[in-house]
């Protein structure tokens, strides 16, 4: 007769290499002040990582929805190049910003800041990790835990802390 089966370890996601926020999921759970709310959520990327390269992704029917000043702003930030600064791209017309996310963030190891859960993507989210989110006005509110999309059909919960705790092992070698 078999003892009791052992329980497998978590598997380890592995180290970050970057951070992408699906700029159009964020402008999109609210109307107002689109360029603020961006803002917002790149500073949390700073404070929480700040050695980490920032990718923006905005479709370019949420660019066009913007008030014309917030156009010309993310028109701006598009063209900005300057190293240390997080690079922004508009997708091309009729282009879901979602594939565009998921591709960079797993060429890239990005963590994907996204309260899309991407079911239209299914191949393209394995092996990413999302962080889910709660933006009202000023609050940017990251949940506790990110989810880690494996093959085949699978997901793992992942403590934000934990993915911090990875870095800062691999980063004392």
């Amino acid at each position: 007769m078999a003892g009791p089966k052992r329980r497998q370890p978590d598997p380890v996601p592995p180290a970050l290499r970057g951070l992408v926020i699906d700029g159009a999921n964020v402008i999109a759970s609210s109307r107002f002040r689109p360029v603020e709310r961006l803002d917002l959520v790149v500073q949390w990327c700073h404070d929480w990582r700040d050695d980490l390269p920032i990718q923006v992704f905005i479709d370019h029917t949420t660019a066009m929805r913007c008030q014309r000043k917030d156009q010309e702003t993310l028109r701006g930030r598009c063209q900005d190049v300057t190293p240390g600064r997080p690079r922004y791209a508009v997708c091309p017309r009729g282009e879901s910003a979602d594939g565009h996310v998921l591709e960079h963030a797993r060429e890239h190891g990005a963590l994907v800041i996204s309260n899309d859960r991407f079911w239209d993507f299914d191949d393209l989210r394995i092996g990413t990790i999302t962080l889910q989110f709660r933006l009202k006005g000023d609050d940017f509110a990251p949940h506790e835990e990110a989810t880690w999309f494996r093959p085949p059909d699978s997901a793992v919960r992942v403590p934000v802390t934990t993915l911090r705790e990875l870095f800062e092992a691999g980063d004392s070698d």
